[in-house]
């Protein structure tokens, strides 16, 4: 297989958007915290700065206090609103505040603002402070001394009040925990949407059949959707599942298109592997198997897969249990021992060969690939097809190694997992053993906003690998 590297285009925005809403799902509970302690930080601290603001107000009107023209009605009210509207610029004045700070024994003034009442010469002032006993104070100081600094701007004049608050007994306004909660879960919100979207846009993995292509020259035989499993159904298992399904359909449409290109080559012995463990190869390699059977094919299952078999309690069943003392290390190298190796399952003319963990790293060694070359020379002569379940290629050169009794490969890519660089490795490993690639299968397909001929029940798995044996977990394999 001719493998190229491409540079990763841009994405549709639907494609964009289906994965950030795929990991708003998956990260749902890291929004939920942040929403919370944002809430909860945001209203602590505001909390503790909060200091409840009393105000005190008075109402009044400005008149001239020039005797001489006080009958002039006309002249009056003219004088008295040039001195209305100056009042707020008297007041902002530094003469008045340090009048007002002489007056108290204070050294600054509390906030202060005065507004004026359409078509009319009354002024409306007002004094907030933390303390109520210095708003109402500086609000009396203001109304006492303006005469005396307006009369060096304006002339003579008198304040006559009209009504005010005395001193405040309660605060402005209480405390607003719903807005503090309300601001700091935004916040919090906030946050999220930018984690996932950097996660989103931060991401090099493969998430429909386009992209694929664009990673690898190697077709793509089938997009196999996501699934429901649970405690009881552990394994999508094609014969375990209703037949109408869209996985179902999906795995057979796999089966056909695999089937044709090996027919087409003359190969029976395929290949299947993934770039990195928890994309379902072993998933794939197994209903491949039973959907090869299920259309009258003799098949034998393998599992090559020494450092994490999982063939047998992916199959095993309480009338065909497997006996996992039964594998390839047991094979003397003999007809007859390839054949009592094999298993009989409950699909009728599917045989599996177990697998061996024995915590050895360096399991797949020399005798253990001759052993292997061996058998599958026997089983080549008796069964139709011959299916090799191995580990991730990209970590390990464990399939590579088996790739070397195969005749065509197979790469399960899980949708949205594995790094394209991840890809491109165990592509690259299996094609140095000159390997034919027959294609690969994209697994675990949601159908989201992009459409582009996915299934997807919109389920998910909800299993992993756990490979204990240097394989390491994706998160710790992307960082590079």
């Amino acid at each position: 297989m001719e493998i190229e590297k491409t540079e990763q285009q841009g994405r549709d925005t639907f494609v964009l958007l289906d994965d950030f809403l795929h990991q708003a799902k998956r990260m749902w509970l890291l929004g939920l915290a942040l929403v919370l302690i944002c809430a909860a930080g945001l209203t602590f601290v505001q909390r503790r700065a909060y200091r409840p603001v009393y105000e005190a107000s008075a109402s009044f009107t400005v008149r001239v206090a020039n005797p001489l023209y006080a009958s002039v009605s006309s002249y009056n009210e003219k004088t008295a609103q040039v001195m209305a509207d100056t009042f707020p610029s008297i007041l902002a004045s530094g003469l008045l505040q340090r009048r007002v700070m002489d007056e108290l024994g204070i050294d600054e003034v509390p906030d202060m603002s005065v507004s004026a009442t359409a078509h009319s010469c009354i002024l409306t002032l007002k004094v907030r402070d933390t303390d109520p006993q210095r708003a109402y104070d500086v609000m009396s100081a203001v109304i006492a001394c303006y005469p005396e600094v307006a009369e060096f701007v304006v002339g003579s004049t008198v304040l006559v009040l009209l009504d005010e608050s005395g001193m405040p007994t309660a605060p402005v306004a209480e405390f607003n925990y719903r807005y503090y909660i309300t601001c700091g879960a935004v916040v919090g919100a906030a946050v999220w949407c930018v984690i996932l979207a950097f996660l989103v846009l931060m991401k090099n993995t493969v998430h429909n059949e386009d992209e694929l292509r664009e990673t690898l020259t190697a077709p793509c035989l089938g997009q196999i959707p996501a699934v429901k499993i649970s405690r009881k159904r552990p394994y999508p298992l094609l014969h375990r599942y209703r037949s109408e399904s869209g996985f179902s359909e999906s795995v057979r449409l796999l089966r056909l298109r695999v089937e044709k290109a090996m027919q087409e080559n003359g190969q029976k012995i395929l290949l299947v592997s993934s770039a990195i463990p928890g994309e379902g190869k072993t998933t794939v390699s197994v209903n491949l198997a039973v959907s090869l059977a299920q259309k009258g094919r003799r098949v034998l299952l393998i599992d090559c897969d020494f450092r994490n078999p999982s063939v047998a309690k992916t199959l095993s069943s309480k009338s065909h249990p497997l006996d996992e003392g039964r594998n390839l290390t047991n094979f003397t190298g003999s007809g007859e021992a390839a054949g009592a190796l094999a298993q009989a399952t409950d699909v009728e003319g599917l045989f599996v060969i177990v697998g061996n963990a024995d915590g050895k790293a360096d399991y797949f060694d020399a005798p253990t690939q001759a052993r292997l070359t061996k058998l599958i020379r026997y089983a080549r002569d008796k069964y139709d097809y011959v299916i090799l379940d191995t580990p991730p290629c990209s970590l390990l050169t464990d399939a590579a190694e088996a790739a070397e009794a195969a005749e065509a490969g197979l790469m399960v890519i899980r949708q949205d997992y594995a790094s394209r660089d991840q890809i491109l490795d165990g592509a690259q490993r299996l094609s140095e053993s000159r390997l034919p690639i027959i294609g690969c299968a994209l697994n675990n397909v949601r159908k989201g906003l992009s459409g582009s001929r996915e299934y997807g029940y919109g389920y998910g798995y909800g299993y992993g690998y756990g490979y204990g044996y240097g394989y390491g977990s994706k998160s710790r394999q992307e960082k590079k």
